[in-house]
């Protein structure tokens, strides 16, 4: 798995990142930001592809036990949206991981595109506590973005898996 971290999420997890580039991006390549909201850390996580997001907790994460608890949130969060266990394992291998920098800025611009938007969220609804596990991935899935020609990143992932399938 590549994680492509930006230098936020590399402080965070203190790990050292190498400089992998390629000029399209892996079906098993996610970028990782951290985003404050209200105070508390969140790490975002994005497949490069698709854009299809996740937002987890990033108070007590260690480099250690962060490829286990990204692959535990991000199959749970795949299951949620109705995508199979055999979908998950076409976009989440079982490693090794590396950590790459994060390279493509329609990527990262859209990561600080959720942040904002998640920021938003919070506030129209009073708080973090008023907006579940769901609803905070929604913020980030539900919406279309430019960068995958106005699609949402659910509705996109399910799209290339279905390509994949026909291939």
């Amino acid at each position: 798995m590549i994680f492509r971290a930006t230098q936020k999420a590399a402080s965070k997890l203190r790990v050292t990142c190498s400089a992998i580039t390629d000029s399209y991006p892996s079906m098993v390549e996610w970028y990782c930001n951290v985003i404050a909201v209200r105070r508390r850390q969140f790490l975002l996580f994005t497949h490069a592809p698709s854009l299809f997001s996740l937002w987890t907790p990033a108070a007590g994460l260690n480099c250690d036990e962060f490829g286990a608890m990204f692959r535990r949130r991000a199959i749970d969060t795949l299951n949620g949206y109705g995508f199979s266990s055999g979908d998950a394992a076409r976009i989440i291998d079982d490693g090794p991981d590396v950590f790459a920098k994060a390279v493509d800025r329609r990527v990262i611009g859209s990561m600080v595109d959720y942040g904002k938007m998640l920021r938003h969220a919070v506030d129209y609804e009073g708080g973090l506590e008023q907006l579940g596990p769901r609803a905070m991935n929604d913020i980030a899935n539900e919406c279309p973005m430019s960068m995958i020609g106005m699609e949402t990143p659910v509705g996109n992932l399910r799209q290339m898996l279905r390509r994949r399938d026909t291939a």
